[in-house]
């Protein structure tokens, strides 16, 4: 009776361990709050502010042909906004390094900050 219950202890703290593990997230800050608008006195389009972004960060794998394992294009707007519908968002805000684009690392925040801007904008083309 006595191995029962050392069993059932060590079973519960097993338990207790794995639930207060750290995540693969990277540790750092949260991800910040997608329906904040970073710049809510600038309205922030594709063509003004984003393509930018895209042709300099995205484009080189995310063209015809794809490259590095890119799943779909990203070279106009149309393009970006099925990106966006395919979680793009979520993964330029990452903090996991193994979910973040670009592969490279995490973009500078202030880069960040323009892409979530564009979003609060409502993703407006011009």
């Amino acid at each position: 009776m006595k191995d029962l219950q050392k069993i059932c202890w060590i079973f519960m703290i097993a338990l207790f361990c794995i639930g207060c593990s750290s995540s693969d997230d990277g540790g750092g800050e949260p991800d910040p709050d997608p329906d904040q608008n970073p710049n809510p006195n600038k309205t922030t389009t594709y063509e003004a502010d984003v393509k930018a972004i895209v042709d300099r960060e995205c484009i080189e794998c995310h063209t015809i042909p794809l490259a590095q394992g890119a799943p779909f294009p990203m070279r106009n707007y149309q393009e970006v906004l099925t990106a966006v519908d395919r979680d793009m968002i979520l993964r330029v805000t990452s903090n996991s390094i193994n979910n973040v684009m670009p592969p490279a690392g995490r973009l500078p925040q202030e880069t960040i900050d323009i892409i979530l801007d564009w979003e609060a904008d409502g993703f407006l083309e011009r």
